[in-house]
C-alpha cells in the first residue's frame, strides 16, 4: 500500500503548494486562483517565520527554500473552542453523569471538594493537551465563579494554564455564576477578578423565574448590573441562556432590551438557547429581530445539549435538543459552536476536537447543501466573537496555524474522523500526541475505580 503520509520540514521559510482551502475562510483569495466542484479555493501558501508570508495560485508560488507538495489536501486554518467548561472537565469516572442538567449541578457540588489545585492543574490542561494536538487555536473556558473566594481558586488556575500554553493555545476566562450573583455584595470585586485576569463577564439567565406579576423583574435588575459593570471596565459579555424545553422560560429578549436600554457597546453572545427552536415561527422571527437590533450573537453546543435535552426515563428524544441555529444564520446573526462540556457531570463523552463539534453541528443542524458559511462556526466567527480576527482564517500577515487534512474533498473531510491530521503552530508541526486517559486517571489516583 502506498504510504500518502507527508512530512512538513522544520524550517522558518516554507511553501505549502497545492493546497484546497474552503474559500470562506480566506480573507482575500489571490487573482486567478481557482475553485474546484465544492468550492474550495486551489492555493500555494507561502510561510515564513510563523506568518503566512504569501497567496498564491495553486503551483504559482516562488521558490523560498523547502516545498511541500499537498497534492490537493484540505488545508484549514486552526479551529476556535470559544464555548467549553475546562475546570468542570475529565472528572470521570470519579464522577458519573445521570445525563440530565439538575444532575450535572448536583453531581458537580458533590465533586467540589476535590477539585485541589493539583486536581484543577491536571484536568484542565489533559483538556488543553487535546485541544492542542486535534488543532485548536484558543479555548474560551467558563469559569466556576459561585463565590469570591471559589471564584479566585478556579481563576488562578486558569492563569496558571494560560502562562504555561503561551504560544501554544490561547486562553480566556468568563464567569458563569447565576446571575444573583451581579446584585449581591461581592458583584463588584468578582467583575474586578474577571478583568484582573483578561477575562470577561458571564452568568446563568435560567436562575432567575418570572415574578408573580409574569415578568422578569428580578433578571432585568440583574442584567442592568451586569452590563453596568461590564460597560465600567470595558469587557465582553457571554451568558448561558435558556437550557431548557421550558417555554415559560424564555430569556433572550429580556437580555436584548437590557442591552438595548443600556447603550452597552461591547460584545454580547448568548450560548445554548435551545428552547427557541420550540418556538412558534412567528416567535422565532420576532426574537431574532429583536436580538439583531440589540447586536446579538450566539453560540451553540449542538453535541452535549443532543445528550442533555428531551431526556426521559424510557424513551428515545423527539426533539434534537440545539437552538434553531438555520434561523439566526438566516437572519443575519453571527451563530458560532464550540465544544462546552467534556467527560464531566454534564456530558460522559469528548475529547475537545473541534472538527468532531462541527460535524455535529451540520449533520444535527442541517447546516449543508450548500456547506457555504457553516465552515466558519468552527473558526472564523467564534475567532471574531473572543476578539481574535487575527484567528480562524487564511490571509497573508496572520499567524500560520494551520490544519491538514489526508482529504482531497470537503465531503471526505466531513465523512471520516481525520485522526490522521496535520497540525501546524507557528508555520512548526505539532508532535505532541494525544494525551492518554489512563495517565491522567492514575494521577488522579483513579485507576482504581475501574477494576
Amino acid at each position: 500500500m502506498q504510504d500518502h503520509r507527508l512530512s512538513i520540514p522544520d524550517t522558518p521559510c516554507l511553501v505549502l503548494s497545492n493546497a484546497r482551502v474552503p474559500a470562506e475562510l480566506v480573507v482575500t483569495p489571490p487573482p486567478g486562483a481557482r475553485k474546484d466542484a465544492e468550492g474550495a479555493l486551489l492555493l500555494d501558501l507561502l510561510l515564513d517565520r510563523g506568518l503566512i508570508a504569501g497567496l498564491f495560485p495553486a503551483g504559482t508560488a516562488p521558490d523560498a527554500g523547502a516545498r511541500v507538495d499537498l497534492l490537493g489536501r484540505h488545508l484549514w486554518p486552526a479551529f476556535i473552542d470559544m464555548h467549553t467548561h475546562l475546570d468542570c472537565g475529565h472528572a470521570i469516572p470519579r464522577v458519573r453523569p445521570d445525563g440530565t442538567i439538575h444532575g450535572g449541578f448536583s453531581l458537580t457540588a458533590e465533586d467540589w471538594p476535590r477539585w485541589t489545585d493539583a486536581d484543577l492543574d491536571l484536568r484542565m490542561e489533559f483538556g488543553i493537551r487535546c485541544a492542542y494536538a486535534h488543532g485548536v487555536a484558543a479555548l474560551r473556558s467558563h469559569v466556576d465563579s459561585e463565590t469570591l473566594a471559589y471564584s479566585k481558586h478556579h481563576w488562578r488556575a486558569l492563569d496558571r494554564m494560560r502562562a504555561k500554553w503561551a504560544g501554544k493555545v490561547d486562553l480566556q476566562g468568563v464567569t458563569i455564576c447565576a446571575m444573583e450573583a451581579w446584585v449581591g455584595e461581592d458583584a463588584r470585586a468578582l467583575a474586578d477578578l474577571a478583568a484582573d485576569m483578561g477575562g470577561i463577564l458571564g452568568g446563568v439567565t435560567d436562575t432567575l423565574d418570572r415574578g408573580e406579576n409574569g415578568t422578569y423583574d428580578a433578571l432585568a435588575h440583574a442584567l442592568d448590573r451586569l452590563f453596568a459593570l461590564a460597560k465600567e471596565r470595558d469587557l465582553d459579555v457571554d451568558l448561558h441562556v435558556d437550557q431548557t424545553e421550558d417555554l415559560s422560560a424564555f430569556t433572550i429578549p429580556e437580555i436584548a432590551k437590557a442591552r438595548l436600554r443600556s447603550g452597552f457597546q461591547g460584545r454580547v453572545v448568548l450560548g445554548h438557547c435551545v428552547n427557541l427552536s420550540l418556538m412558534s415561527p412567528e416567535v422565532i422571527d420576532e426574537t431574532l429581530a429583536l436580538a439583531k437590533e440589540a447586536d446579538l450573537a450566539f453560540v451553540s453546543m449542538p453535541t452535549p445539549m443532543m445528550y442533555l435535552m428531551d431526556r426521559k426515563p424510557g424513551r428515545t428524544p423527539r426533539w434534537r435538543g440545539v437552538t434553531a441555529a438555520n434561523e439566526i444564520r438566516a437572519a443575519g446573526l453571527p451563530l458560532a459552536i464550540g465544544g462546552d462540556n467534556c467527560r464531566d457531570a454534564w456530558f460522559a463523552y469528548g475529547d475537545h476536537d473541534m472538527l468532531d463539534t462541527l460535524k455535529q453541528a451540520i449533520r444535527v443542524f442541517q447546516a449543508d447543501e450548500p456547506l457555504t458559511g457553516s465552515l466558519a462556526m468552527a473558526s472564523r466567527v467564534p475567532a471574531d466573537l473572543i476578539g481574535r480576527p487575527d484567528l480562524g482564517r487564511i490571509g497573508v500577515g496572520l499567524p500560520a496555524h494551520l490544519v491538514i487534512f489526508q482529504s482531497r474533498s470537503l465531503n471526505t473531510v466531513l465523512a471520516r474522523d481525520q485522526a490522521d491530521r496535520i497540525v501546524l503552530k507557528h508555520g512548526r508541526q505539532v508532535t505532541d500526541p494525544l494525551p492518554q486517559h489512563h495517565e491522567l486517571e492514575a494521577a488522579l489516583g483513579l485507576a482504581d475505580t475501574l477494576a
